[in-house]
């Protein structure tokens, strides 16, 4: 069996991974548009292994999370990389957050994650610099770091030992004839017998150009982050704040990296180019036209609540609102101690269903006839990088 990937990010080289175990596989190509794995998504996110606590149970984000978040941590710690097991704290800030402490602890224990209830001792304890404005606060002790771009790395250096698998950059998708089987380039025609599609930010186009019929738009949000700009402030654990669970966003959050250095985001702001991360607006202008008015309809009509996000979201570009965020969950950060940092800066590729009118807050994966398209790769993809690769080869077998 050939198998083709589109896109070499993290779910299509975890997937890679897993595949060429399989003795039916005999060859696997990745084709991704870029020069490397890491110019989109997978290395720009936070590099955060979360536990599963905020996802419905029985959701595909629980369910891939969880056993993806056990696998990753193992590969990491089996090939030496960096990892930080520092835990998270979650914090209300607001009376209207506070009322869903609950509701999460319960979601956390459904879901089986090791999951405590602390008090504002205990927090302080954990995390000398928390702000704790309300009685209780969600310790989560599973929740890691660890630095997404080096895992990308190593499982690149893994998948090229493999005489079956080929990484080819630089190669972006022309044409998709799905009656027989082929896919052209630039560079060369290939012929499949089973295709994935995991190309992240065009995940939607490659699946229209293939031939699946969806009701989905898509709908880009940016993710900004800002650096804290105090070299000898430290962070034991990472501190987020309890989110709205109706929305797929979990708030402005802590994060750092193996230098110690400190970030605060990502905030989640409409943006009308799918690869736009320094402008809001996108050099195409014809996809930007149309993600415009894609986004004022649904702002105009407040569908799913987009009007009020969106006005919180784009408050975020000023260095007043992020401190404001910053300050209810951590003490002792003020105005010129943070920075914008747009190289984090990522965009979620981010769908909307047009059938209920809401951002889908799910995975979502579509199987059509020999082929596998991943149309709704969010936050925790990462996380659920290896148990996505799991579900994927189970839809092909």
């Amino acid at each position: 069996m050939k198998i083709i990937i589109i896109g070499g990010g993290i779910i299509g080289l975890a997937t890679a991974f897993k595949l060429k175990n399989f003795n039916k596989v005999k060859e696997i190509i990745i084709i991704e548009k870029e020069k490397n794995s890491i110019t989109h998504g997978t290395g720009r996110n936070s590099g955060v292994i979360h536990s599963g606590i905020y996802y419905p149970p029985k959701t595909l984000k629980a369910k891939l999370c969880i056993s993806g978040a056990e696998q990753l941590k193992e590969y990491v710690k089996k090939k030496s990389l960096w990892i930080d097991e520092c835990g998270k704290i979650l914090v209300p800030t607001n009376s209207v957050t506070e009322q869903s402490i609950q509701n999460l602890l319960e979601r956390g224990k459904l879901n089986k994650i090791d999951i405590e209830l602390i008090g504002k001792n205990r927090a302080t304890e954990l995390e000398p610099n928390i702000n704790l404005q309300y009685k209780n606060a969600l310790y989560v002790p599973f929740t890691s770091l660890t630095d997404p771009q080096e895992v990308a790395r190593q499982l690149i250096d893994d998948l090229r030992k493999s005489k079956k698998v080929k990484i080819n950059y630089n190669e972006k998708i022309i044409k998709i004839h799905s009656k027989s089987n082929e896919i052209i380039s630039p560079k060369s025609k290939y012929i499949y017998d089973f295709l994935i599609n995991s190309a992240g930010l065009n995940a939607d186009i490659i699946a229209k150009e293939s031939g699946l019929n969806f009701n989905y738009s898509f709908l880009p949000f940016k993710g900004k982050y800002w650096k804290l700009n105090k070299s000898n402030y430290k962070l034991k654990r990472l501190v987020y704040p309890i989110p709205d669970l109706s929305l797929p966003f979990l708030g402005i959050h802590t994060a750092h990296n193996q230098s110690g250095e400190i970030f605060f985001g990502p905030s989640s702001t409409p943006v009308f180019g799918r690869e736009e991360y320094k402008n809001l607006i996108g050099a195409n202008k014809y996809e930007a036209f149309n993600l415009f008015l894609s986004f004022a309809k649904k702002i105009i009509l407040n569908q799913n609540n987009l009007r009020n996000l969106a006005i919180k979201e784009f408050s975020f570009f000023s260095r007043s609102k992020i401190l404001k965020e910053v300050s209810n969950l951590i003490k002792n950060v003020e105005g010129n101690d943070i920075k914008s940092y747009y190289s984090k800066t990522g965009i979620r590729s981010q769908i909307f269903d047009n059938h209920s009118k809401s951002l889908v807050t799910d995975f979502v994966v579509k199987k059509k006839d020999n082929q596998i398209h991943v149309l709704n790769a969010v936050s925790p993809a990462y996380t659920a990088s290896f148990g996505f690769a799991d579900y994927l080869v189970n839809q092909i077998s």
